[in-house]
């Protein structure tokens, strides 16, 4: 991973910022600031860009520009571009959404390939192949951070980074992904296989049951199919036996009782009938008095009618009379009348006109309804006829019911073809019965076939003892590969130890230069034997052979550095993984004369490097890194922010 060029915004002091990387008139890269200028904050971004740090929110609050908080400028971003090999890569790493009452960001990932665009987690995996996060601080040094590496507790994580470094992860994933395999699979299989072999079990006794219970059905059913043609036969014999008896006399006494019943019912009807015709009596009985009534309405009619006539005449002559009084006769027109008769004419002869006219209509209308009374249809006398006819024919019909049964010797309750009867029926019930039983035998049957046919399914989805030998199988594979591996990984852990330790020592005789270091130490060692857990812990070999007590010596903050730089750049050499090394501190806690060996150690390498450095750390650095310079920035304020301006 060589980088190429990083843009900055809004990330900790810098605004907007751009630094390229491209300028290949030297290997070595500066950038070179005051003390709090933004070197530690250019270091940060680069990485950040890379991993993400820990977390969106919490880089967000932490590294979030202070002038473009003040503005509300929400987006901050870091886009680094580097070279892979034969490939070119962007990566743009940006939060712009932040939610200021959570106190929740939102963090996008793009890494841009030749051919492939990645996102988020995909993207972040694909920096992962190219450099893993877990050899960042070989890469990315902090000079007053690296001497962590020759701390007494650091034995064991040295040991994981030379694996790594010497791409290992193969081998530890291929472990890991075994013990996982163990662990998740293939141990809980066996678990799984050898309680599934007790359930198996469990399901051939049930199963087993259930095909002894269909055989005690399909017996039970057997042996009623054999009483059903029993009973059969008895009841064919029986029925054949009940033919045997006078069928037609029979079958006539049967007809007289049903057509005694008929009667019988009809003579209740016809009851029921002649009660109602005896209530209708009192109209028949009446009928004559409405006869005579209905005379006698007539002569007052016709009474009432002679009375109106005589009125009405009486009126007439009445008017006539006071006409001829007045002149001429209204009769012949003779007007010498001498005398005329008086004729009487009362005013109340209207009044008695309108109370006749009444009468008669009342008269008429009483005639109307009396006409309007029917006689009743049928008399009592012609119901009482049927009934005497009815009962008649029941009693000629019960006499001969009576002499058939008397030839037949009579029908006791205890009769032969009573008994027959009951037998009969008590046959064709208990045939029934039967049949019924054998159905629900059948449907038991059925059920049961299906609970083993669905026993037998879950018998099958039950692994067998030879799933079980070949699971433990595997189970024994892995774990011999697991040993085989960890064996693999420590015999070459082991085999580089000592290379590993040569080059170290090369590198510390380069860049420990000073007399103190020279005349007291000869190099670097791991404490212990290759065997040890902790014997990839660092320590200085003093000139008589000696390892330094660092424990109750402490080394003091140059020795710390000089020692973890020669095992970083001696094990550098042996990495499967390259990338720009970007250097913060360089030389902060060096002499002169170290500090100029490291310079000439830094300008030796073909890998690129960025420093990021003060004035005096660059002087110290010497006259060698001068020459090999390429991009040369330094850091100038801008307020309280930081600007990249290009020297060189």
């Amino acid at each position: 991973m060589k980088l190429q060029s990083v843009e900055i915004a809004n990330f900790r002091p810098y605004r907007d910022s751009h630094l390229d990387l491209t300028d290949r008139d030297g290997s070595i890269h500066v950038v070179e600031g005051d003390q709090g200028g933004g070197k530690t904050s250019l270091h940060t971004a680069i990485q950040w860009g890379l991993y993400g740090g820990d977390g969106p929110g919490t880089n967000y609050s932490e590294h979030w520009n202070e002038r473009a908080k003040q503005d509300r400028e929400e987006k901050m971003s870091v886009e680094i571009k580097f070279k892979e090999g034969e490939r070119n890569y962007t990566l743009i790493r940006e939060i712009d959404r932040f939610n200021h009452t959570q106190g929740r960001a939102y963090e996008e990932t793009t890494l841009i390939g030749n051919t492939n665009t990645y996102s988020d987690e995909e993207a972040q995996n694909q920096i992962e192949e190219i450099l893993p996060e877990q050899l960042k601080d070989f890469f990315f040094l902090d000079g007053e951070r690296i001497q962590r590496l020759i701390e007494e507790d650091a034995g064991q994580q040295v040991k994981r980074e030379i694996e790594t470094v010497l791409k290992h992860r193969t081998i530890i994933n291929a472990q890991n992904d075994l013990e996982d395999l163990l662990e998740d699979r293939l141990i809980p299989r066996r678990d799984k296989i050898e309680e599934e072999a007790s359930e198996r079990d469990e399901i051939i006794q049930e199963i087993s049951e259930y095909r002894d219970d269909i055989k005690d059905l399909k017996k039970q059913n057997e042996e009623d199919r054999d009483n059903i043609q029993k009973k059969n036969d008895i009841l064919e014999e029986t029925r054949e036996e009940l033919e045997e008896l006078n069928e037609e006399k029979i079958e006539e006494i049967n007809d007289l009782e049903e057509a005694i019943q008929d009667l019988q019912q009809d003579k209740v009807r016809i009851l029921s009938e002649l009660k109602e015709s005896w209530k209708e009596l009192r109209y028949a009985i009446l009928f004559d008095d409405v006869d005579d009534l209905n005379q006698e309405l007539e002569r007052q009619i016709e009474e009432y009618d002679e009375q109106l006539s005589e009125i009405e005449r009486n009126q007439i002559i009445y008017e006539l009379t006071e006409e001829a009084r007045e002149g001429e006769c209204p009769i012949c027109g003779n007007d010498d009348i001498e005398y005329l008769k008086q004729h009487d004419h009362e005013d109340h002869d209207e009044d008695l006109k309108k109370q006749i006219t009444e009468k008669i209509v009342e008269l008429r209308e009483m005639r109307g309804r009396l006409d309007s009374v029917e006689p009743p249809e049928d008399a009592p006398g012609d119901k009482q006829v049927r009934l005497e006819e009815i009962t008649s024919k029941i009693e000629e019909k019960q006499e001969r019911r009576d002499e058939l049964l008397d030839e037949l010797g009579g029908v006791p309750d205890e009769s032969e073809r009573d008994t027959l009867e009951r037998n009969i029926k008590q046959l064709e019930n208990d045939i029934r019965d039967l049949r019924d039983d054998i159905e629900g035998r059948e449907e038991k049957i059925q059920k049961k076939q299906q609970e083993i046919k669905k026993l037998e399914n879950k018998r099958e989805e039950r692994s067998s003892n030879r799933d079980l030998e070949e699971v433990t199988d595997k189970i024994e594979a892995a774990e011999t590969a697991i040993e085989k591996l960890k064996t693999i990984r420590e015999e070459h852990v082991r085999e580089k130890r000592k290379k590993i330790r040569d080059e170290m020592n090369e590198v510390f005789d380069q860049v420990a230069q000073s007399e103190f270091m020279s005349e007291r130490y000869k190099g670097l060692d791991f404490r212990g034997s290759p065997d040890e857990d902790d014997s990839y812990v660092l320590q200085l070999v003093e000139v008589d052979g000696e390892t330094k007590d660092m424990v109750n010596h402490q080394p003091s903050a140059g020795e710390s550095q000089l020692t973890a730089l020669s095992f970083i750049f001696g094990l550098n050499k042996y990495a499967r993984y390259s990338s720009t090394i970007v250097f913060d501190t360089v030389a902060g806690r060096l002499d002169l004369t170290n500090s100029e060996a490291q310079g000439e150690f830094f300008a030796s390498l073909d890998e690129p490097l960025l420093l990021l450095v003060t004035d005096s750390e660059l002087r110290d650095l010497g006259e060698s890194v001068q020459q090999e310079i390429g991009a040369h920035y330094e850091i100038k304020p801008d307020g309280k922010d930081s600007e990249l301006n290009k020297v060189k």
